[in-house]
């Protein structure tokens, strides 16, 4: 949705953008405001800004983010021609937020003059979700491999070397079966054991391999 006319030199950007439900296109003046926000930022942020006099650009803005807004407007204007790619988290109006990534640009006119600043976002907040998901498998893997390393498999090392002492003892026919026997058991409990080990939690997860 349009606030005021786009600039010619924006126009296109606009034409672009207008109707993406992928990526936000706005336009913040130098009052820290939004001149141009299209529909699509304007349908997730309607709590903010929808039937509101002023649109000021922080208002959905997380407070822990504001500084690096700023900082970034800074650079903007102190070099006209470069972009600049930032994460920035947007409050839900449910009590979270929306991380966001963007790349802000000046917008710089013919005649070399800045009228505000140009910003394309969009919502990567399900796949910061992933990888943190991806993260918390990963180190439940490794903890498993730990337990069975320590807790599972040293109890059964324990108990292999305790039968080994009785088979070097003293002991008749029926006795040295029941060792035998024992020896067997461990051995076949020790393989369906490397049958199911974790060996670590760096190995593919998911589709990705080696998250640390």
């Amino acid at each position: 949705m349009m606030i005021q006319s786009p600039l010619s030199t924006f126009q296109y950007i606009v034409d672009l953008l207008k109707t993406s439900r992928t990526y936000y296109l706005v336009l913040v003046n130098h009052n820290g405001d939004y001149a141009y926000i299209n529909d699509y930022f304007l349908d997730k942020y309607a709590g903010f800004y929808k039937d509101q006099a002023s649109r000021p650009a922080s208002a959905a803005l997380h407070p822990d983010d504001h500084d690096l807004a700023y900082q970034t407007s800074l650079l903007c204007l102190a070099n006209p021609e470069q972009s600049f790619h930032v994460t920035l988290r947007k409050l839900n109006g449910k009590g979270g937020y929306i991380i966001t990534q963007w790349d802000f640009k000046a917008n710089l006119l013919a005649d070399g003059s800045i009228e505000g600043i140009v910003g394309v976002g969009y919502d990567i907040t399900d796949f910061e979700s992933r990888q943190d998901h991806i993260k918390f498998l990963t180190t439940t893997l490794r903890d498993v491999a730990y337990k069975q390393s320590h807790l599972l498999r040293r109890p059964l090392a324990n108990i292999v070397g305790l039968i080994d002492i009785l088979d070097a003892s003293p002991m008749d026919d029926a006795g040295k079966l029941i060792i035998q026997m024992l020896k067997q058991s461990c051995a076949e409990l020790n393989q369906e054991f490397n049958s199911f080990l974790i060996k670590d939690g760096s190995h593919v997860v998911d589709g990705y391999q080696k998250v640390e």
